[in-house]
């Protein structure tokens, strides 16, 4: 589930690169718990950058169709890339991911934040995407359950960013098309998923 899954989001065409437990090895975009991460201080434009938690939750959580899902701790990436600005928000996975058997669930998005110039500004930031279509895209980003059993693909979703350079919130939600991976050609079930997301940043060259 780590090192063999890799996407490209529509319209993005650019490289990051990540080790084994970020869910891949390559370069490019469940139980249930009542836990709440905490949230994050807003800066103020007029100061810049305030101070965020000094720590994060080791496990995070998004709700689905009402339901909560937990998953293993959230990270984000920033970088330029080709005159744009990208993050990608992924779940820092255990050693056991690597195994075929992991039931575990995950998470890997890549958004380019056209709002921004410099990836220290993300914790400004606000991600608005649509997918073309319903059609399944040939890639490995999305949201994860029991392993890769399902996928959940970017439909109508938007993520904001708050916090400060080092730590950010990330508020996701939206609509997600939940493909079946043993059948990514059937119709995909159009589920709504929300969630607050508390990730340490890494900027990366």
């Amino acid at each position: 589930m780590s090192c063999h899954r890799w996407l490209v989001l529509p319209l993005i065409g650019f490289a990051l690169s990540v080790g084994c437990n970020d869910r891949s090895g390559s370069t490019t975009a469940g139980g249930s718990s009542s836990a709440t991460p905490p949230p994050a201080t807003q800066p103020d434009p007029a100061t810049g950058p305030t101070t965020a938690p000094a720590t994060q939750p080791a496990m995070s959580h998004l709700t689905i169709d009402g339901k909560q899902y937990a998953f293993p701790g959230a990270r984000l990436r920033v970088n330029r890339a080709n005159g744009h600005v990208f993050a990608r928000l992924y779940t820092a996975d255990p050693k056991a991911a690597l195994s075929d058997d992991y039931r575990g669930n995950g998470y890997d998005l890549v958004m380019r934040l056209d709002d921004i110039t410099e990836p220290t500004e993300v914790y400004s930031s606000v991600w608005q995407y649509k997918a073309p279509s319903r059609e399944y895209q040939d890639n490995l980003h999305g949201v994860f359950l029991d392993g890769i059993k399902y996928q959940l693909q970017p439909a109508d979703v938007t993520a904001r960013f708050l916090g400060d350079m080092l730590l950010v919130r990330v508020d996701v939600e939206g609509q997600f098309l939940q493909f079946d991976q043993s059948d990514t050609s059937a119709p995909p079930r159009l589920v709504y998923v929300k969630g607050s997301l508390l990730a340490p940043v890494e900027y990366k060259d």
